[in-house]
Order: C-alpha cells, then structure tokens, then sequence
C-alpha cells in the first residue's frame, strides 16, 4: 500500500483523482489533503510517514514547487498541472512523473508503477513473478564496456560514461573525465543494452546519461538545449519530437 498525500487546490480535481487512485490496480491510501502551499509547508514540518506526494503547481496562495524546496523535503512526487513550464523546476525536487491536466487514467498507473521501481516498495498488487522479471531484466543490462583503444583493452564501467554519441558513421564514447573512444555499436544497439534510467536518446545523434546534465535551458519550438559534463563540442539539443518523454525521463 502506498501511502501518499493530495497536494490540490481545486475539489472537483481534488475528488477526481481520488476516483482514479481507487481504479488504479496500484493499491494507495490518501493519508492527507493540503489545499495550498502553507499547509502544505506545515504538514511537512510535521515530518509525516507517507511514501509519495502527488501535488498540483499553482496552488491558490503560490506555487508548490516553492513549498517543497523551502520545505527540503525528500519525499518522492507526482505533479500534476495544466501546465508545462515547470518541467524544468520540477527536476531540482525527487521528482517521480509530471502528469498533464487532464491526467490520463493509464499515465497515473504508469507513474505510480514507476515509483514502485525507483523505490523498490512494495504493494498488495506487486507480485513475486514482477520481481523475478526485474531481476532477469537487470542482469542482462550492460555493466561495462570493453573495447581497443591501440594495442590496449580498454575496460570501462557504465558508471563512468557520461554519454555516447554518433558522428559520420561511427559511435564514439565519452567519459565523464572527457576521455572519447570509438564503439562499434550503433546508438540503437546501445539503447538496448543501458539501463533506461539513466540513459535517454536526447535525439537521433545521442545517448545521455542522467547525471551528466548539467544545466536545462528553455530552446525554441519546444526543445530543451543541454549543457553537459564534460562538455560537448557542439550545442546539445533535445529533439522536439523527444521533448515530452525527456521531461518524463527527468523525473526518475
């Protein structure tokens, strides 16, 4: 059972998601309802043993993104908002989805089964065959890379790759201490082989990984421009096309 708090100004919003938290094969108890970013702030100081927050933006007295980070709380969250331009903000928070008014009943059911792989909770619906597939799963994700650079083998860990990505036909990998190395994969072959976690295909030419992003900035016609670490010689742009499963991505 995940236990979680409604962050939500609006009633009729408010009642709405309770309805599809109750169809939600995910069994979860709504412990609290804060209406504004005051209470919001004051419940949390009461440091309250619940798993999840599933919290609206605008909230009649501010925004509660601000609550959250003034609270310095780290309990994992859903947004839900009609808007898109706090994407962004929502990263700097353990941010687990960032579902779009009007919530889809199978979006909801997604973000919530993602919170349960992120934190490894379990619920009454969570069954010993889902556990056993996410192990085999696991064990088949490449741990490292082994590859010749001169008369050397070279062995590098996944932990230590910042991103990979593809120029004139050929896959190059750059770690995060700016050391590149040509692969012979494809950036569609390597997609199956990392973790998805931490790994997102930002656009056909490249493969990122989650902690290697430095810096978001808004970009024209919806796209995000990146700045990474080590930095990339030319602009590093999320695709259009790839902008709204990015901000999803961001927050796992």
């Amino acid at each position: 059972m995940i236990r979680l708090v409604l962050i939500e100004d609006e009633l009729p919003a408010a009642n709405r998601l309770k309805r599809l938290l109750g169809d939600c094969e995910i069994k979860t108890e709504v412990v609290a309802h804060c209406d504004s970013a005051a209470k919001t702030k004051a419940y949390l100081a009461s440091q309250p043993a619940i798993d999840l927050l599933l919290c609206d933006i605008r909230l009649g007295d501010g925004l509660s993104i601000e609550a959250l980070l003034e609270s310095q709380t780290t309990i994992p969250v859903i947004f839900t908002t009609a808007y898109d331009e706090f994407a962004l903000e929502a990263f700097k928070l353990y941010s687990i989805d960032y579902l779009l008014k009007p919530i889809d009943p199978e979006d909801l059911q997604l973000a919530l089964q993602k919170f349960i792989t992120f934190t490894g909770k379990r619920t009454d619906s969570t069954t010993q065959h889902e556990g056993v597939h996410s192990l085999l799963k696991a064990s088949n994700t490449k741990t490292n890379f082994t590859l010749r650079h001169g008369n050397q083998l070279v062995v590098i860990p996944t932990t230590d790759i910042a991103y990979f990505y593809a120029e004139e036909g050929c896959t190059f990998l750059v770690t995060r201490m700016g050391k590149r190395y040509l692969w012979d994969a494809t950036l569609d072959q390597l997609q199956k082989e990392l973790p998805t976690h931490e790994y997102f295909r930002i656009n056909r030419g490249m493969l990122v990984k989650h902690n290697a992003i430095l810096k978001i900035e808004q970009y024209p016609n919806g796209r995000y421009l990146l700045t990474l670490q080590p930095d990339h010689k030319t602009e590093t742009i999320v695709a259009r096309e790839r902008a709204r499963e990015f901000r999803e991505w961001l927050g796992g």
